[in-house]
């Protein structure tokens, strides 16, 4: 039924990155919502996550890869749109996002052919080991873009945010060393690598989200002010009893 051994975990934990998208909108939901550029991203994630579903179920399937990478692109684009919303001036913003929807747009044409080609061929290789396709090799470099604006940018966020920023700096920089193994590579017979690169994803964006709720708590201007959905109804008793 599943072409290698690892397939079912790789299935399974895709729903992470599923819910990598979902919690952190329903912890804005339940809170205080974040800018909406930052909100895109969590959406952005649970996106992402629907085709790689698909992709898991169907390992081989070109059309689902296309979807995959195509989407895990955009979540990463998304993020540079956020991050340089954050800290960038915006002339310096739109030259910056004018190269990187230009570098993104050549990285999604490259994956139609992808679809077609006689054959699909990675650009780097670790032997038997695994690989990157260009796809992914296009999203390391989006993602490293998002890096470098928020550590040359890192004295303009709060100090108790920080902590929370380097977890998930080291959290992604581990995934991506995970995901340079094929999709069937386990080790020591219980560690599937790219399952847990998928749960390690996960861990990734709730730690993006608590990097972004303590530094917009702390900066209110910066976040839209809206009560929680569950806050408090306020009956005039507090006032009679002080």
């Amino acid at each position: 039924m599943y072409l290698h051994e690892a397939q079912l975990a790789n299935i399974v934990t895709s729903y992470c990155t599923c819910l990598g998208g979902i919690l952190p909108l329903l912890f804005c939901l339940l809170t205080r919502p974040h800018p909406r550029r930052w909100m895109l991203v969590y959406a952005c994630v649970l996106i992402t996550g629907i085709p790689t579903v698909w992709l898991h179920s169907m390992e081989g399937n070109r059309v689902a890869s296309f979807f995959d990478v195509g989407t895990n692109i955009l979540l990463a684009l998304a993020v540079i749109i956020a991050v340089s919303g954050d800290f960038m001036r915006p002339e310096r913003r739109r030259r910056l996002l004018a190269v990187a929807v230009a570098a993104d747009l050549l990285a999604w044409v490259w994956l139609v052919y992808e679809v077609f080609a006689p054959e699909k061929r990675p650009l780097v290789t670790f032997g038997e080991f695994g690989q990157f396709y260009a796809g992914e090799l296009a999203l390391i470099a989006n993602g490293w873009v998002a890096v470098i604006l928020l550590v040359a940018n890192i004295r303009h966020i709060p100090a108790h945010a920080r902590p929370a920023l380097w977890m998930m700096v080291a959290t992604f920089f581990t995934g991506m060393l995970m995901a340079t193994a094929s999709n069937s590579e386990i080790a020591l017979r219980i560690v599937p690598w790219h399952a847990v690169w998928h749960v390690t994803g996960m861990a990734g964006f709730l730690l993006m989200w608590l990097m972004n709720h303590t530094r917009f708590i702390e900066s209110p201007a910066a976040a839209p002010a809206r009560p929680p959905v569950f806050a408090p109804v306020q009956t005039g008793l507090e006032e009679e009893r002080a």
